[in-house]
């Protein structure tokens, strides 16, 4: 896995691609604030790419991801496999190098944490049974934000190492059903947002 903290890399073009055509224009941020976020230590980007052909990479997926509730947790903003390899499990594969990732590097990270749409839609309970076969764990509580239409349900992952979480932080990943969790997600939000102005945003 290849982890940048800028958007000067090669392969970033690629990335985007893969990005913008997994992600509508409404529920992706724009270049110009993950590149801000990236700039202020709020957020990294994660590749998974293979060869295609000689030393030349190419990405297969692509994360952003960020630290969040003190860095007891990693918030996925994004999480995006390009179409034509969906279903090859590059994902999963992902999420377990940003699990590795993370063990390594993010100390105090407890679990890995994501949103998820909560509609009852075809696509939306595939994507949430996609993170629950990779191990996350779904909350009961169903978030609204005041800017986007759209209801969302909070899923964590504990890291791999050690022996999981403890009955007391256990206990606080599942205040209120999930919504300790949305402080934090939300918070990381709050944080990437702050300050940028775009296309209609003011944080």
């Amino acid at each position: 896995m290849l982890t940048w903290n800028n958007l000067e890399h090669p392969l970033w073009p690629a990335a985007r691609r893969i990005y913008e055509e997994a992600f509508a224009p409404h529920s992706r941020k724009p270049e110009a604030l993950i590149r801000a976020m990236l700039e202020r230590g709020l957020a990294l980007v994660h590749i998974l790419a293979e060869s295609s052909g000689g030393a030349e990479l190419r990405p297969v997926a692509v994360a952003i991801a960020g630290p969040s509730g003190g860095g007891s947790v990693l918030v996925i903003d994004y999480l995006a496999v390009d179409s034509r390899r969906r279903g090859h499990g590059y994902g999963t594969l992902l999420l377990a190098k940003l699990d590795e990732w993370g063990i390594r590097h993010a100390a105090g990270a407890l679990a890995l944490l994501v949103e998820a749409e909560a509609e009852a839609t075809a696509d939306n309970r595939r994507r949430i049974r996609f993170w629950e076969q990779a191990g996350f764990h779904a909350t009961g509580h169903v978030h609204r934000y005041i800017w986007v239409p759209e209801p969302y349900r909070a899923l964590y992952r504990p890291l791999s190492s050690g022996s999981g979480l403890s009955p007391e932080q256990e206990a606080l990943f599942l205040e209120g059903d999930g919504q300790q969790l949305f402080r934090w997600i939300s918070d990381f939000h709050r944080r990437s947002y702050k300050g940028f102005k775009e296309e209609g945003w003011d944080g």
